[in-house]
């Protein structure tokens, strides 16, 4: 049996892509500019963008929560956290920091963030229940986590949220669901 965490981490070459997809997404249709409005951050929170990928939205983030607010950029995958260890020193990001994940557990302490987003991401996760408790615990009492469904169905999203157990659904707009915590 593989190891759950290979599955989930794409190989290098596939993140190369990917990265290079999403520049040229970013560049035609300034795609992650009209994804990152619909977040609705705010200056003064700390904000967790787990599974941030090629961090197309960090500099964004940094620039919205400012210099009081926090971004914690996670992924699973190593050229994820070099990528925004990049960006991070280009832009002089000082508000933002790299963690990398093993599995869906990071070393943030309970309870840190205000909001969490996670786009384009959910498809991937093969154990939603194990993620989104992740993410549980580590969102304030009267914090936010933001799902966008990714490559998969909104009842899909929907049933693996319901599913887990750990969250409940607030909203759902045509572009992610914004879930609390099940306290």
């Amino acid at each position: 049996m593989k190891n759950r965490k290979n599955r989930e981490v794409m190989p290098n070459i596939a993140f190369h892509i990917m990265t290079a997809t999403m520049k040229l997404m970013d560049f035609l249709g300034k795609r992650s500019n009209k994804n990152f409005r619909t977040l609705d951050l705010k200056s003064g929170q700390t904000v967790i963008d787990y599974g941030c990928g090629p961090a197309r939205y960090i500099q964004n983030a940094s620039n919205t929560v400012g210099e009081y607010g926090k971004v914690i950029a996670v992924d699973i995958h190593p050229l994820a956290i070099k990528k925004i260890k990049v960006k991070i020193e280009k832009y002089k990001l000082t508000n933002v920091e790299a963690i990398l994940a093993e599995g869906y557990r990071t070393s943030i302490v309970n309870e840190t963030a205000d909001v969490i987003y996670a786009l384009d991401m959910f498809h991937m996760i093969e154990q939603p229940e194990k993620f989104l408790t992740e993410l549980s615990r580590l969102l304030k009492r009267d914090g936010t986590i933001i799902i966008e469904d990714g490559h998969q169905s909104r009842s899909e999203t929907v049933q693996k949220i319901e599913e887990a157990g750990v969250l409940k659904i607030i909203q759902q707009t045509k572009f992610h669901v914004k879930c609390k915590k099940n306290i």
